[in-house]
C-alpha cells in the first residue's frame, strides 16, 4: 500500500474466503485505504469475515461499512443488527463509515459520517454539509447523483468549501457525470477517493477502477496546476479518448490530465466549466474533445473557428488559447487517413454515408474534396440535404433493405452499434456486402459492430472505428500543445483497455 495515497478501493465481498481473495487484490494494487462493504456479506458469515479482515489491517488502512439498503447497502439490515456490528467493532480498523442516524453508535476516532442521495443533488447541498459537519466525526462524506456535469457544480463548490475550512471531507458526484470529480477531488482537499478493483466490482456507479485511476489518471500526481482536457459528449461512459490523449500528456511530461464529462446542457457546461471570462470551477481548461451531439451546437459557443472547422462544417476539438475558445476539426483528415490506407485515389468512387450529423458532415466534406461520388443515407431527409450548401451529393431513405451493392465503400456515421439502446443494431440489417466493398463503421469498440460483423464474414474490407479515432485523437494532442503524439503508445494504451 501507500500511505500517501488517496485512492481507497472499495470492495463488496459475500463471504469470509472471498474477503480474503478480493484484500489481497485490492492490496495488490497500492491503495492509500481499502473501504470493506460488510453489508455484501452473509449475515452468518459477518462475524468471521469481520475477524479475518482484521488479518490485514497492519498492511492497509481499512475502512468499515455495513450500509443500510436506504442508504445504497447491498441488503435490509435492521437497526438492531446496525447498532450490534458498530458497538462491537474491534479496533484495528483505520477508520469507519457510518450513516447520521447512526454516528452515536459507533465508537471510533476517525468516524466519517455519511449521506446518500440517489435521486439528484439537493437544493441546499452546502447547508446539508454544514448540518453533518456538526457531528462528532472525523469527516463529513455526501454522495449525490448529478444528472449532467453542470449539475454537479454545486457538489464541486461544496468540496472546495470543505477545503478552505479545512475540513476532512469526502464529497461524490455518482455515475458517469462524476467521474472527472472522483478524479480531481484529491487535489481539492478530499480525504480520498473511491475506487473499484477492476471494471466488474464497482460498489458505486461512476466508479473507476484503481488502477486506471493511478496509472491512466496519476490520481495521486495532480494538483492544482494541473491543465485539465476532457471529451465532452451523452453518453461518455465508453468513450477511450482518456487512453489516447493521458498516455501522450504522461509521455511528454506534462502537468496535464484528460477526462470525460457527462454533458447534456452544453451551454451551461461551456459557461461554467471552461470559458476562462466566465467560469466558476476554478480549472484551467486548456481543449477539449467533442463528441455526439455536440460538435454543431458547440459552434455558436466558441470564438473563433479555424479554416479547418469552417471547411468541415463541424468542430470536435476545442483549444483554449489568449482567454478564447478556438475550434478545430481533426473528423475529416482522421477519418480519411485510415482509408487511404486502403485505397489511396478516391476520385469517382462511389460512397455510401449513413448519417446525417456531425460526422457525417465531416466525412462529407473529406470525401467531397477527394473527388468521390457520394450518396447520403439518412433517416430525417431534410437534416441529409441541409448537410452542405457547397458539395454535391444525392440523398436517399434510409430503410430496411438499402441497396448497397453498387457501392466501393459504405460508412456508418451514426450511433447505431453502440454500446447502449442500439449496441446489437446496423444501419442497414438486411445490407448485403461483398468481395472488394470497404466497410468503414466509425463507432468505436472493442469487437465488430454488428454492421462490421456482417462485412467481415461476406469478405469484405473492414475499416473499424478505432482507426479513425486514434488518427483524429493524434492530430488533437498536437493542435493542443505542438507536440507529435506516439501512435504507438496509444495503441498500446487502447488494446490494454480493450483487454479489461
Amino acid at each position: 500500500m501507500r500511505r500517501d495515497s488517496k485512492i481507497c478501493v472499495a470492495i463488496a465481498p459475500t463471504n469470509t474466503s472471498e474477503l480474503a481473495m478480493r484484500l489481497d487484490e485490492a492490496m495488490e494494487l497500492g491503495p492509500g485505504f481499502i473501504e470493506i462493504r460488510f453489508d455484501a456479506v452473509e449475515p452468518s458469515e459477518l462475524a468471521a469475515a469481520v475477524e479475518k479482515a482484521l488479518e490485514f489491517a497492519a498492511r492497509c488502512r481499512l475502512i468499515a461499512t455495513f450500509r443500510p439498503e436506504a442508504e445504497g447497502g447491498l441488503r435490509e439490515i435492521s437497526d438492531t443488527e446496525r447498532i450490534a456490528f458498530w458497538r462491537n467493532l474491534p479496533d484495528g480498523f483505520w477508520g469507519c463509515d457510518v450513516e447520521s442516524d447512526a454516528v452515536s453508535w459507533a465508537e471510533h476516532p476517525n468516524k466519517i459520517i455519511s449521506r446518500h442521495d440517489f435521486n439528484g443533488v439537493p437544493d441546499d447541498i452546502e447547508g446539508l454539509f454544514d448540518e453533518l459537519a456538526q457531528a462528532d466525526a472525523r469527516a463529513v462524506k455526501l454522495a449525490v447523483m448529478p444528472s449532467d456535469t453542470a449539475a454537479a457544480m454545486p457538489v464541486w463548490k461544496t468540496l472546495l468549501r470543505a477545503s478552505e475550512r479545512k475540513r476532512d471531507a469526502i464529497v461524490i458526484a455518482m455515475g458517469d457525470a462524476g467521474m472527472w470529480m472522483r478524479i480531481l477531488a484529491p487535489s481539492r482537499g478530499a480525504l480520498l477517493t473511491y475506487a473499484s478493483v477492476d471494471a466488474n466490482g464497482a460498489t458505486a456507479s461512476g466508479q473507476v477502477t484503481a488502477d486506471e485511476m493511478r496509472d491512466l489518471y496519476r490520481v495521486d500526481e495532480i494538483d492544482e496546476s494541473t491543465q485539465i482536457y476532457g471529451v465532452i459528449g451523452d453518453p461518455i461512459g465508453q468513450s477511450l479518448s482518456p487512453n489516447i490523449h493521458d498516455p501522450l500528456f504522461q509521455n511528454a511530461g506534462l502537468n496535464a490530465v484528460f477526462l470525460p464529462f457527462l454533458v447534456k446542457d452544453l451551454s451551461a457546461f461551456i459557461e461554467k466549466f471552461v470559458h476562462p471570462r466566465t467560469q466558476e470551477a476554478g480549472l484551467d481548461f486548456g481543449g477539449l474533445s467533442v463528441t455526439m451531439p455536440h460538435k454543431l451546437a458547440i459552434i455558436e459557443l466558441l470564438d473563433e473557428l479555424d479554416e479547418s472547422a469552417s471547411k468541415a462544417g463541424a468542430v470536435n476539438t476545442v483549444k483554449v488559447e489568449d482567454g478564447k475558445l478556438i475550434g478545430f476539426n481533426t473528423d475529416a483528415d482522421g477519418f480519411l487517413e485510415p482509408l487511404k490506407r486502403c485505397v489511396r485515389d478516391l476520385k469517382n468512387l462511389k460512397i455510401a454515408i449513413f448519417g446525417s450529423g456531425g460526422a457525417a458532415r465531416a466525412c462529407l466534406s473529406a470525401l467531397a474534396e477527394n473527388g468521390a461520388e457520394i450518396t447520403v443515407f439518412a433517416r430525417n431527409a431534410a437534416a441529409a440535404e441541409s448537410l452542405r450548401n457547397d458539395v454535391k451529393y444525392s440523398v436517399a431513405g434510409l430503410r430496411d433493405g438499402n441497396d448497397l451493392s453498387g457501392f466501393d465503400i459504405i460508412v456508418n456515421a451514426t450511433p447505431i452499434g453502440m454500446r447502449g439502446e442500439f449496441e446489437s443494431a446496423s444501419p442497414v440489417p438486411e445490407a448485403k456486402f461483398s468481395e472488394g466493398q470497404i466497410v468503414y463503421d466509425l463507432v468505436t469498440k472493442a469487437t465488430d459492430t454488428p454492421l462490421l460483423a456482417t462485412a467481415r464474414k461476406a469478405g469484405a474490407e473492414v475499416i473499424p472505428g478505432i482507426e479513425m479515432l486514434i488518427s483524429q485523437g493524434l492530430r488533437q494532442f498536437e493542435i493542443w500543445t505542438g507536440l507529435r503524439g506516439d501512435e504507438q503508445l496509444v495503441r498500446e494504451s487502447i488494446a490494454k483497455k480493450m483487454r479489461r
